[in-house]
């Protein structure tokens, strides 16, 4: 194992091949988890309470410890860590029941752990604890009926930046100095633009936010901190995305990775400040919904749920077109998007199984052997 290009976040493997939908008729998502409640509030005229999210976890490196946020049982979420070298996983209720109904995005803030998620009625939640407590606190970014999507955050100095997408497919942006509560709006682009969660990188003293637009194309938004107005780039064109976007900072260079049409697994990447996008295709009809990617070394490193719910891994070095697959597990492992982190000289990755789990697996650079840990016993997410 080493390292790799760039990716998304996934979600449950039931594989389609690439195709265009109707992009004007309300609100039209095609990558189902993180945007399926948009779906049922705004085709079926439900709230986000009556319908069921994503399992799809987001993890961090918090010192010694790693610290994973899913939804769980009950549409509660729940924080779980455990000691590097240990196989000990602690868990904590951030919010209880009936409470969380998207995937989370969880960031380090200092010696706090933030994470954000879509409530019942459609509204951004805030949580934070310091860490070693176990006390959660609560706040509302915005209220009943913005939210249509898992958030994406990012930490800017003092500062929490959270990206969303709202009603009528609007993208919005948030930010709120640390320890004063008080969440500032911001617009990035208007109704009919955004069909996916997005996702968010900082880039020096520039935000930059990746989502799948309308026609199934896929679309890019940057903006210098606290200056001018949201920048837009325009990545691929029409049926070329069918997930939302995994973004991450390579150096000088941005890196995306997504579902492609025929279910291929596609990579894009950009020097900074250019507005030239390259692609080439990681793997070919075998992925379905987001990616996950890191920057590990001088490689890019993708996870992705595969055909027959396996989960597997691809790298490729810097400036290398050549991508490594590996299967990290087999047949009915992985049924939600998966989430990676660089630990050390280590690689983890988090996933959903069939049974309602969450399952760790881990490999030390270099190897191909993987490790697994159950983080939550089957059931614990269903």
């Amino acid at each position: 194992m080493s390292t790799t290009r760039s990716a998304t976040s996934l979600a449950r493997p039931c594989l389609r091949r690439g195709r265009k939908r109707s992009a004007r008729s309300g609100m039209r998502i095609t990558s189902r988890l993180s945007a399926f409640l948009a779906v049922a509030v705004m085709v079926l005229g439900v709230t986000a309470a009556q319908a069921k999210a994503s399992a799809t976890p987001s993890m961090i490196l918090n010192g010694a410890a790693v610290n994973i946020a899913v939804q769980s049982s009950n549409n509660s979420l729940t924080f779980y860590w455990a000691f590097n070298g240990t196989s000990t996983w602690h868990t904590e209720t951030v919010a209880g029941p009936g409470t969380t109904y998207s995937a989370p995005s969880m960031i380090l803030d200092g010696n706090t752990v933030d994470i954000a998620a879509m409530g019942p009625d459609n509204e951004l939640m805030f949580y934070w604890a310091t860490v070693g407590t176990g006390t959660w606190h609560a706040e509302t970014v915005a209220g009943a009926g913005t939210t249509y999507s898992a958030p994406s955050m990012i930490l800017d100095g003092n500062t929490v930046n959270i990206a969303a997408m709202g009603p009528e497919n609007i993208l919005w942006f948030y930010w709120a100095t640390i320890g004063t509560g008080t969440w500032s709006p911001e617009m990035v682009a208007g109704a009919g633009s955004t069909f996916s969660a997005p996702s968010m990188i900082l880039d020096g003293n520039t935000v930059d936010i990746a989502i799948q637009g309308p026609d199934d194309d896929l679309w890019f938004y940057s903006k210098v901190i606290g200056v001018g107005t949201w920048e837009f780039e325009f990545i691929a064109g029409e049926g070329s995305t069918f997930s939302a976007p995994s973004m991450i900072l390579n150096g000088t260079a941005i890196n995306i990775a997504i579902q492609g049409p025929d279910n291929n697994l596609v990579y894009y990447w950009t020097t900074t400040g250019t507005g030239t996008w390259s692609s080439e295709v990681v793997a070919a009809d075998s992925i379905g919904f987001t990616p996950s990617m890191i920057l590990n070394g001088n490689a890019v490193n993708i996870t992705a749920v595969g055909f027959n719910s396996v989960l597997d891994y691809f790298w490729a070095s810097n400036g290398s077109s050549i991508w490594h697959p590996e299967t990290i597990a087999g047949e009915n492992s992985a049924f939600f998007s998966p989430t990676m982190i660089l630990n050390g000289n280590t690689v983890d990755v988090t996933a959903a199984n069939g049974r309602a789990g969450l399952i760790l697996y881990s490999a030390v650079n270099g190897s191909t052997t993987w490790q697994a840990e159950t983080v939550a016993p089957n059931g614990s997410l269903g």
